[in-house]
């Protein structure tokens, strides 16, 4: 519905609001009114109270289609129609002919124009026709002195133009109003769609802390939809912390047990009536793989050198152990000779595990069953002679699926159960256990073991690079398998299983898409 209809239909109401008030008085009055030609006033009136309820009930029905010419039909109808009210109340002298001005302003407003000019001249030329008239029938030596029609046209043309000024102005800030609100309503709809896809999580929440607003990434932390919720406690907290000391910079937090850690951030956000606050959630796996891009492109240019300037001195230092064992060496020179070469071959292997790092293509993340890649596994294990008893598999929901990298997920799962095996002793066994947490719905897979577990010294810097408790290890294992954990947007953790240790894997969201 545009104004011009809205316009119309107030001027409808009007009209049978008028005409309802001339009937009533000329009835309850003792006839006041229209006692000049009072027939003639009663079915003026009674008819056109009938055609404007008839004409308010066509327009409040849709099937009706309204021509362009039935307004001013309308309108012309409607100064003709006042015309023999003021005719049959006497003339002028009534009263009535100021009505005139009501039907001259809703004909500007609804016409505008030439036309709405043509309604005040009609209207101009009905009050000059009735003091024409009467001044004849009394007998007036002048019927032409037609000073107070003169002032009524006057006042219907003034009428008429200082309303079609208004009504020009209020059309073109009308325009200018459904231009800025069509551009506000495009601008909202970006910002949506901008805020929806951004992998940054973002709520809005008041001094009450209730969220207002969430969008899906925040959500997902959550596992549900925070709008109307209240924030948790870990992140009012932080921001307490925050009003205290803006420029302080929070270490990473975990909302649950079972979702990622990620960094918190706050800003103000002022809307003029109310005082609001954002958060921005975002996840440090994310960051991380992202940092470890930079890493890898670092580590590669290192690990050439390292191949080209340390390669070619341990080679030639173990060649030199060989001739030297080969021409008989002593008892005593012997056991040196094998000291040198265990510890060339262990620097050999640390080199050769930082090339396969920094050489590591870009991961090829695909969905697949997670049990069956658990099965895989064992059974490759099985295989290589590890017995039944000691690697075995806790059978979980078969149809729950991750979204990683196959070979990279492979690799580390190899890498913890080998590492298992290597640190809980020889009369070890390992379990291997997979499901979905409850409230994130993450899919999740672990690695556990029987033996003395880990130190809470160790347990520090367990995923440090070249950190080690072995001394046959190199300490990138546990650094690898969480830099590809990171680089398929999942979580490594240590878990102290008592006895024993538990490492276990948290993967993305099977239905999301990364790179």
């Amino acid at each position: 519905m545009n104004s011009s209809w809205t316009a119309a239909r107030i001027y409808n109401l009007y009209r049978i609001v008028i005409a309802a008030v001339l009937l009533a008085s000329f009835y309850l009055s003792d006839r006041m009114i229209g006692q000049y030609l009072p027939r003639l006033f009663e079915v003026t009136v009674s008819a056109y109270l009938l055609l404007t309820l008839i004409s308010s009930a066509a327009d409040y029905t849709r099937r009706l289609r309204k021509p362009n010419w039935a307004q001013p039909l309308a309108l012309v109808i409607d100064v003709l129609v006042l015309g023999l009210v003021v005719h049959s109340n006497g003339g002028l002298e009534g009263g009535l002919a100021v009505l005139l001005l009501v039907n001259v302003a809703a004909g500007n407003i609804l016409l505008r124009g030439r036309l709405g000019f043509l309604i005040a001249a009609l209207a101009t030329l009905t009050v000059m026709f009735e003091q024409f008239y009467f001044a004849t029938q009394i007998g007036d030596r002048d019927p032409f002195q037609l000073t107070e029609a003169g002032l009524l046209g006057i006042a219907f043309f003034m009428v008429s133009l200082i309303i079609q000024q208004i009504a020009s102005r209020l059309e073109r800030s009308e325009v200018i109003a459904a231009r800025q609100r069509v551009a506000i309503q495009r601008l909202e709809a970006l910002n949506q769609q901008i805020v929806a896809r951004m992998r940054t999580g973002v709520m809005v929440f008041d001094d009450d802390y209730q969220v207002l607003q969430s969008n899906p990434s925040a959500d997902g932390y959550f596992a549900q939809s925070m709008v109307g919720q209240h924030l948790p406690r870990a992140l009012i907290e932080r921001h307490r912390d925050w009003r205290d000391a803006p420029h302080l910079v929070p270490p990473p937090l975990r909302l649950s047990r079972q979702s990622p850690e990620v960094n918190s951030r706050f800003a103000d956000l002022d809307t003029g009536h109310e005082a609001l606050t954002l958060v921005f959630l975002e996840d440090t796996a994310r960051i991380a793989q992202e940092a470890q891009q930079l890493n890898l492109a670092s580590l590669g240019r290192l690990s050439a050198t390292l191949a080209h300037e340390i390669r070619n001195p341990l080679s030639a230092i173990s060649q030199a152990a060989e001739l030297l064992q080969e021409d008989g060496a002593s008892a005593e020179d012997a056991r040196l000779l094998t000291i040198i070469r265990n510890h060339v071959q262990r620097v050999n292997g640390i080199i050769s595990d930082v090339l396969d790092l920094s050489r590591r293509p870009r991961g090829q993340a695909a969905r697949f069953l997670l049990a069956d890649a658990v099965e895989e596994l064992a059974a490759g294990w099985h295989q290589r002679g590890t017995a039944p008893e000691r690697l075995r598999v806790e059978q979980g929901d078969g149809s729950l699926e991750i979204r990683f990298d196959r070979s990279q997920f492979q690799q580390v799962m190899d890498n913890l159960i080998g590492n298992a095996f290597a640190h809980a002793g020889p009369a070890s066994r390992v379990t291997l256990s997979y499901g979905q947490h409850t409230r994130t719905g993450l899919p999740w897979v672990a690695v556990r073991d029987d033996g003395p577990g880990v130190s809470a010294q160790a347990a520090a810097h367990l995923f440090e690079p070249f950190h080690t408790t072995s001394d046959q290890g190199n300490g990138l294992g546990l650094y690898v398998s969480r830099q590809l954990c990171q680089a398929n947007q999942a979580t490594l953790d240590h878990e102290d299983a008592r006895p024993g240790a538990r490492f276990v894997i948290t993967c993305a969201h099977p239905d999301r898409q990364f790179q």
